[in-house]
């Protein structure tokens, strides 16, 4: 990635333990070998409006690629960063798959806001979409429509396996043991393992607003850090 600038911006809230923080900072430092500069950023606001300024933040320090990864996701070995950045740069939208169940949208599978890369070049020319949620999709769901629908590469990591169920609201009416992506992809649920052929790549815990599910993140970078 020579004459690049790539960081990762990791937004948190309030109520995350600053332990959480710190955990994620550590691992990702450690899977980090180029020592892309990681921004751990608390916000008060809805994820989508902070992502939303954040990139204009990030280019101002001059940035020029951007991989968001939630608090509660981290890489799992050296090559985890590096090649969602080298996929970004070659001119794709790459991220972790992500369905909006919630959202009659044709089962429509996406890039993931809680990792997901793009350069800015990518973002401008897919008319530097919101990452709001609208009509259509979720937090962050509009860059992987824009990008189909300009003919940009979007590159899905599919969930390898995961380690709990998913916690199912009192309201929730499908009580299954996962979540769904589409028809005849793998269901997903608390601490997936995403990865491709070349194998594992990120591990995300969800849910981490949960009881014991911050101490579940720190079990398992801890796990990480002894690798």
């Amino acid at each position: 990635m020579d004459k690049v600038n790539p960081c990762i911006a990791s937004i948190f809230m309030k109520n995350i333990d600053p332990k959480t923080v710190q955990y994620q900072q550590k691992v990702v430092e450690k899977f980090n070998p180029t020592s892309i500069p990681h921004y751990s950023v608390l916000s008060d606001a809805a994820p989508g409006y902070t992502m939303d300024k954040l990139i204009g933040m990030l280019e101002e320090r001059g940035h020029d690629a951007i991989m968001f990864l939630d608090i509660d996701c981290v890489p799992v070995n050296e090559k985890s960063l590096q090649y969602m950045f080298d996929q970004a740069y070659s001119g794709k939208v790459i991220g972790d798959a992500q369905r909006s169940n919630h959202i009659e949208n044709n089962q429509h599978v996406f890039a993931a806001p809680h990792n997901v890369t793009f350069t800015l070049e990518t973002y401008k020319k897919l008319g530097s979409p919101s990452f709001l949620p609208n009509h259509r999709g979720d937090v962050a769901e509009e860059l992987t429509f824009k990008a189909e629908e300009g003919n940009i590469e979007v590159e899905i990591i599919m969930p390898l396996r995961y380690d709990a169920p998913p916690i199912r609201m009192a309201w929730e009416t499908d009580k299954t043991l996962y979540w769904a992506l589409a028809d005849g992809m793998p269901g997903y649920g608390i601490g997936t393992t995403f990865g491709n052929d070349d194998g594992e790549l990120f591990w995300h815990n969800y849910q981490i607003f949960h009881e014991g599910q911050q101490e579940r993140f720190w079990k398992k970078c801890e796990e990480l850090l002894r690798k």
